[in-house]
């Protein structure tokens, strides 16, 4: 009797293509979103005052490692069902980035914080504590807290040498989140949010049909 012979299985083509988009694009840009809807919920924008933009809420593609961004454009290119959603989430990024500049602005020059920060870093220091800026120069500290106040910041970690002051004058500052700037960012930040969540459910189907029909597990073994 001849003994059966035991074919070698074959790889499907594209196979490895298509680990390359679930490995460099799919599952770091659902961690990535993640860590912005969580964000998102704090009403944290991740505003930084010395570049006056957003740190961390990006387009979708500057989400990717940027030795994955090829992988990115050609995932775009072989898997068009994404595209839609990848546009609409970086559209809201535009328009909170927007409302945030916005917001910026009134507080910038037209809320009167500087002189509110200062008086309060006076007695601050007429109390003998110790200047809570850290190494940022007594010039930007007001800076340093609008920064707070753009970014919702209810309290800070404790390795913050800012901490006290900010849990001591932290909520009277941040009554100054108000008006139509305001307004429009918080509407801009539940848009992105939802536009966010609605994102990771697609991309989180995409890599399990993508995974069924290459046969390749969701994350490298």
């Amino acid at each position: 009797m001849v003994a059966k012979s035991v074919s070698k299985p074959t790889r499907r083509k594209g196979s490895e293509r298509v680990k390359a988009w679930v490995y460099s694009v799919l599952n770091p840009l659902m961690d990535a979103l993640h860590a912005e809807s969580l964000a998102l919920s704090k009403k944290n924008i991740t505003w930084r005052y010395s570049t006056r933009e957003m740190e961390f809420i990006v387009p979708t593609r500057e989400l990717i490692q940027p030795s994955a961004r090829p992988n990115y454009d050609d995932l775009l290119r072989g898997y068009t069902v994404l595209k839609p959603r990848m546009e609409d989430r970086d559209k809201r990024v535009k328009t909170l980035l927007g409302a945030a500049t916005d917001c910026w602005k009134q507080l910038t020059e037209y809320s009167g914080l500087r002189p509110i920060v200062e008086e309060k870093l006076k007695q601050w220091r007429e109390e003998g504590n110790p200047y809570p800026g850290g190494a940022i120069p007594d010039e930007e500290f007001w800076l340093l807290v609008a920064e707070l106040i753009m970014n919702n910041a209810a309290e800070l970690p404790f390795y913050y040498t800012n901490r006290p002051f900010w849990s001591r004058f932290g909520q009277s500052l941040l009554a100054l989140r108000v008006g139509p700037p305001f307004s429009r960012l918080e509407e801009s930040i539940r848009d992105l949010k939802k536009s966010d969540e609605t994102l990771i459910k697609v991309l989180d189907q995409g890599r399990s049909d993508l995974c069924d029909q290459y046969d390749i597990p969701a994350a490298p073994v």
